[in-house]
């Protein structure tokens, strides 16, 4: 089942309004990024029928779902399910009357119904707790339930809010290849709201990047890996964000001046963020400071690549042996001054980063301890069940 979705919605919410329009078309998927609070969660309530419109119109294959003011269909007959980081099971229902709800309140017979929930059991791999209720099951599993309910359903779109959010890194893959298996074989019709460049990358046609109620950045996955523009696109892409301002032709990040290209029409004193890629950082041993050093303040070592950080938040990526060669034959340490020099730097107004508060390494860096040498390294933590 695909269905072309059309969407002008503007919500009003205490802090402020939420105000977008996108078309997804049929068997497309549409990403919404952006930082926590920016109104992505709010799209999908509204798409659902849960959050009323303020005014703006939605309408699925030509059909008018919801008219500020004139027309709202309830949440049960739009057939848009939603799907978000809990699975939401009724808990009073065993497993297989949860798959079943769908496709009983549409009016599907009970030998059909018996039949779409058995295929979907085996297909999510839970024949044998067909039986049990929800709180007897892990919450990938559980996960997996509610997938199979929102398909069995046969929705027109399905809407995803971080649906992997709450899984452990067991489940996590799981419940991605189901999911993933299922919106290709199936074509439905997909709104995804993600904090995961990956997910984006593998589901989504367009990406549309939303702070505070608006879109502010969009474009196909591949715009927003290779070029972004915003703050919080480059860090969640895993570039580099550095925020300073352009003096005398160069980034002053208030540790260090940093070589970059400006875009944007920057004039000397603006605010401004420079991105870069950590691969092209070059890190050599403060030898006469120049006012381009800084000083470490981690050092991690992971699968043979060392990876150094400062307070800027600019980092570098190198191999062992140029980290030895670096730092003259030892690794470097967390404390010491380097020079870090950043090649192809791009540097854009403040604008562009204005409300995105983004910890650069928050989105990448693994947590780490330090040894007794002060080198950082990854800590390993338990899969949970």
């Amino acid at each position: 089942m695909t269905a072309r979705v059309s969407a002008d919605l503007t919500v009003e919410r205490a802090e402020f309004d939420v105000s977008v329009r996108f078309d997804v078309d049929a068997g497309g998927c549409v990403a919404l990024l952006g930082p926590n609070g920016a109104g992505k969660s709010t799209v999908l309530t509204a798409l659902a029928g849960l959050t009323p419109l303020t005014s703006g119109v939605l309408t699925v294959d030509g059909e008018t779902l919801e008219a500020a003011g004139s027309v709202r269909r309830p949440p049960e007959s739009r057939r848009i399910a939603l799907l978000d980081q809990r699975a939401r099971l009724f808990p009073h229902l065993s497993i297989e009357r949860n798959i079943a709800f769908g496709p009983r309140a549409r009016g599907i017979d009970r030998g059909r119904t018996q039949t779409i929930v058995r295929q979907w059991l085996d297909r999510i791999g839970l024949v044998d707790r067909a039986k049990a209720r929800p709180h007897e099951l892990s919450g990938g599993q559980q996960q997996r339930v509610a997938i199979a309910r929102a398909f069995a359903s046969q929705p027109r779109v399905l809407l995803l809010d971080e649906p992997f959010a709450a899984l452990d890194a067991e489940s996590a893959p799981i419940v991605r290849a189901i999911l993933s298996d299922e919106l290709t074989g199936s074509g439905t019709t997909a709104v995804l709201v993600t904090h995961e460049m990956s997910d984006a990358w593998q589901w989504a046609d367009t990406c549309l990047v939303m702070n505070r109620g608006t879109i502010v950045e969009s474009g196909t996955p591949s715009d927003l890996a290779v070029r972004p523009r915003r703050a919080f696109t480059a860090a969640l892409a895993g570039f580099d964000v550095v925020r300073g301002r352009w003096i005398g032709g160069r980034l002053d990040t208030g540790e260090a001046l940093l070589n970059g290209t400006p875009e944007d029409g920057l004039c000397d004193g603006d605010p401004a963020v420079g991105i870069i890629a950590p691969r092209d950082v070059a890190i050599e041993a403060l030898t006469v400071d120049t006012g381009m050093s800084s000083v470490l303040t981690s050092v991690s070592v992971q699968a043979g690549v060392v990876r150094v950080e400062t307070g800027s938040g600019l980092h570098a990526e190198l191999s062992v042996d140029d980290a030895l060669r670096a730092g003259c034959g030892s690794l470097p340490r967390a404390g010491e001054r380097y020079t870090l020099t950043p090649t192809g730097m791009r540097v854009v107004g403040a604008e562009a980063a204005r409300g995105l508060t983004v910890s650069p390494s928050s989105t990448r860096a693994s947590p780490t301890r330090a040894d007794e040498r002060g080198v950082r390294h990854p800590v390993t933590r338990p899969l949970g069940l």
